[in-house]
Order: structure tokens, then C-alpha cells, then sequence
């Protein structure tokens, strides 16, 4: 599943990078930045694991702090109208971050994961319910940010969903934890899958992420 995963991750670098070659980083949203972020992060996490190491689970700290930082920028650029709000929330959840959280440890803080969960959903939930009240002709399935947002929305309920039971079950139940890794990376595959039919509305469509 590893493999599989890594694989879609890297045909939507790919993608990504034709189209911004084709037009520019700014017509994707920049989804090109945090793709490639996220394959070089895992990429290097796997090859880690595969030396029998695992020294590097810190760096997913700073990476839950790129994700909010990025997907603020996404979502306060197509929707401008909530710009100060979301100002507004990244400098509390950053403060938060900085004085409630361990994200300079060298074990990744699962209060950051689920902060950056519930940071998605808000955002989607913020983004389905603008693009729903103005309605327009164009279908919402052409629209590259609609693949964006489920994509974000599943990956985050699971991503709960399977912290909560890592709480409860760890001791427990271990080999249901693993059943739930492998799962995760199901979700992966789902998410980045949807992440390529955004890219592919971008391509087709030619519509452009930053409106």
C-alpha cells in the first residue's frame, strides 16, 4: 500500500509541475508547494523506516504548521470575504501551538494532527456552503477546489477517527491499530487520487485555482 501511495503522490507532483509549466504555480493555487512538501517528506520517512530508524517523526510537526500555513493561504485567497477571520484564526492556533503544544519535540504531538483536522473541515465546510448558496451554472464537479475540499474533508475525519481510537485501543488492541495504518493509507490513495482530478479540471477546464 506504501508503494501505491507514494506512487499517485508522485504522478500528482508530476502533474503539477507540467501544468505549471504550462501556465504558472499561481493558476494550481500553489498546490504544487505542498504536493511536493508532502512527497519529500514522506519519501524520506519511508526510507528512514526502511534503515530501522525513527528519528524523524519531529519533522511532521513542522509539517502540520506548513499545512495550516498553506491551506490559509488557499482558502483565505478564494475566499476573500472571510480574509480577517482567517487571519485571525491562523495567530490563535499559531499562539496555541507555540505555548500548549511540544512541536519543537522529537515525538510528533498528536494534538497538532487533529488541530490541523479540524482546521480542514472548516475550511471545507466553510467553502461547500459558499460555492452551494452561490450557485451558479457551472457544475461543482468542474470546479478544481470541490475535489480540494473532499479530498481534505476525508483524510481529516479519518485522521480523527483513527487518533481517538489510538488513544483508547493502543494497548488494547495493537493489531487493530496496524489494520488502521493500512487503512490509512487507503485514504491516502483516495485523497491524492481526488487531489489529481483537481489538477485535471485545472488542465481541462482551465480554470484557475486562485479565483
Amino acid at each position: 500500500m506504501q508503494i501505491i501511495y507514494l506512487t499517485i503522490l508522485f504522478i500528482d507532483v508530476v502533474k503539477a509541475i507540467v501544468l505549471a509549466g504550462r501556465k504558472n504555480l499561481s493558476s494550481q493555487g500553489y498546490v504544487l508547494i505542498y504536493l511536493l512538501v508532502s512527497f519529500l517528506l514522506d519519501l524520506y520517512g519511508h526510507y528512514k523506516l526502511y534503515l530501522g530508524e525513527r528519528d524523524f517523526a519531529y519533522l511532521f510537526n513542522y509539517y502540520s504548521i506548513f499545512l495550516i500555513v498553506f491551506f490559509f493561504l488557499y482558502y483565505s485567497k478564494i475566499l476573500p470575504k472571510f480574509k480577517k477571520i482567517y487571519w485571525y484564526s491562523l495567530v490563535i492556533m499559531l499562539v496555541y501551538i507555540s505555548f500548549f503544544t511540544k512541536f519543537y519535540g522529537q515525538d510528533y504531538d498528536n494534538r497538532l494532527g487533529i488541530l490541523v483536522c479540524f482546521y480542514f473541515i472548516t475550511n471545507t465546510l466553510v467553502w461547500f456552503y459558499e460555492r452551494l448558496k452561490n450557485f451558479d451554472d457551472r457544475k461543482i464537479t468542474d470546479d478544481p477546489h470541490f475535489w480540494v475540499s473532499c479530498g481534505l474533508m476525508l483524510w481529516s475525519i479519518f485522521f480523527i477517527f483513527r487518533a481517538i481510537l489510538m488513544f483508547f485501543l493502543q494497548e488494547e488492541d495493537p493489531d487493530f491499530l496496524e489494520i488502521l495504518k493500512s487503512t490509512q493509507y487507503v485514504v491516502n490513495i483516495i485523497m491524492y487520487s481526488l487531489f489529481y482530478m483537481a489538477l485535471r479540471k485545472i488542465e481541462t477546464n482551465k480554470i484557475q485555482m486562485k479565483r
